[in-house]
């Protein structure tokens, strides 16, 4: 989004309206704005209010500069509250509930919203993919699905994707088999369209591929799991040699090496990571992935030394993922006492964190892993 949507002159007409601020919520500097104003998802778009610093709208993902536009003049009218309709009203009381991340009430209210606004409602789009969005962030993948299903057919492009990931994401969740097998069929169909529409980003076109390529792995359609893969590989490929600078397409690594991996062929992405670790010295991500794809590749020396290049620039946060990576190469290399001793650290430096930028998934893991070392 930085690269290619922020940019655009749509939102540089804001910029006397709107104090524009970027936060890199993993760096232990800003720990005092997370605990502030606490993130679920990446990216993340909140309007502030100067005067009480309350969230009034909050946005969970990638937008659009349209998007953004409206997210942030839904805001300003928010500021200015005069006489609303009823959707209107359900749509700000909505969006306040989201920003206190009171996920199931605020999905409640988006729904209400919905059903006040009509066909005709101008937040309908907003409405719909941000209640889909509370209902995943609240847990209740159910509901995410349900709610993606029902709010499709009013929805186009970057919209439609968007919900339509969502809910698919939501559907591959589902514990009983069953109910996860149904959803899954009702929203695949519509995915698959919309993998190709027009309008949509490309990390969201990306995500579409992605969650696709897990619905036919769940099928027990690997062929079919595969060609996809290396249908979204092929895309972000397309994506990375289109990029302007090396910053812009590094960010296609992590995507791009996902889906190699998905596809069996991991190899391919070596090039590209060695080149982004190159022309980014200073950052962390291009010899974490590098590290991946070494561990996928069967060479946990190199690593070993490419999650030690990884930390001495990860910060927050992230350092837990390297650790873990750097716990999994000393495992790979019959360091059994170096990788536990390197996941604890993980452990015990994650667990000190504040509660809201904790990496609970990387935590996760962590301890998995010590469980495994300890009984193996």
């Amino acid at each position: 989004m930085r690269a290619y949507v922020l940019p655009d002159r749509r939102l540089q007409k804001l910029a006397g309206r709107f104090v524009w601020l970027d936060i890199d919520t993993e760096k232990p500097k800003n720990a005092a704005f997370v605990e502030k104003f606490p993130i679920d998802a990446w990216p993340s778009i909140l309007v502030v209010n100067p005067e009480d610093e309350r969230v009034i709208v909050r946005w969970a993902g990638t937008a659009t500069a349209e998007q953004i536009e409206r997210i942030a003049l839904d805001g300003e009218r928010q500021l200015r509250a005069g006489k609303a309709s009823r959707a209107e009203e359900a749509l700000a009381r909505a969006d306040r509930l989201l920003g206190e991340r009171k996920h199931a009430e605020a999905a409640a209210a988006y729904r209400e919203a919905l059903a006040a606004g009509g066909k005709s409602f101008e937040g309908r789009e907003r409405a719909s993919e941000a209640a889909v969005q509370a209902l995943s962030m609240a847990g209740d993948s159910a509901g995410c699905a349900r709610v993606a299903r029902e709010v499709l057919p009013g929805l186009r492009g970057a919209s439609a994707a968007r919900v339509a990931a969502q809910g698919l994401s939501c559907a591959l969740e589902l514990e009983d088999a069953t109910a996860r097998a149904a959803e899954v069929a009702a929203l695949e169909p519509t995915a698959r369209r919309l993998v190709d529409a027009r309008g949509v980003l490309a990390d969201d076109r990306s995500w579409l591929y992605d969650t696709l390529s897990s619905a036919r792995a769940e099928a027990g359609d690997e062929a079919g799991a595969k060609a996809l893969a290396r249908r979204w590989l092929a895309f972000l490929d397309g994506e990375a040699r289109r990029a302007p600078t090396p910053l812009a397409r590094s960010a296609f690594d992590g995507q791009r090496l996902q889906a190699a991996l998905r596809c069996g062929e991991p190899e391919r992405m070596l090039p590209a990571l060695v080149a982004s670790e190159r022309e980014l010295p200073g950052e962390y991500v291009p010899p974490t992935n590098l590290g991946v794809l070494y561990l996928a590749l069967g060479r946990p020396a190199d690593a070993l030394g490419a999650a030690d290049r990884a930390l001495a620039f990860a910060e927050g946060p992230r350092r837990i993922r390297v650790l873990v990576l750097r716990a999994e190469a000393q495992a790979k290399l019959g360091d059994r006492p170096g990788a536990r001793a390197t996941l604890e650290r993980a452990v015990q430096d994650g667990e000190a964190m504040p509660e809201p930028a904790r990496p609970r998934g990387y935590l996760r893991k962590a301890k998995k892993l010590l469980g495994e070392l300890g009984t193996s």
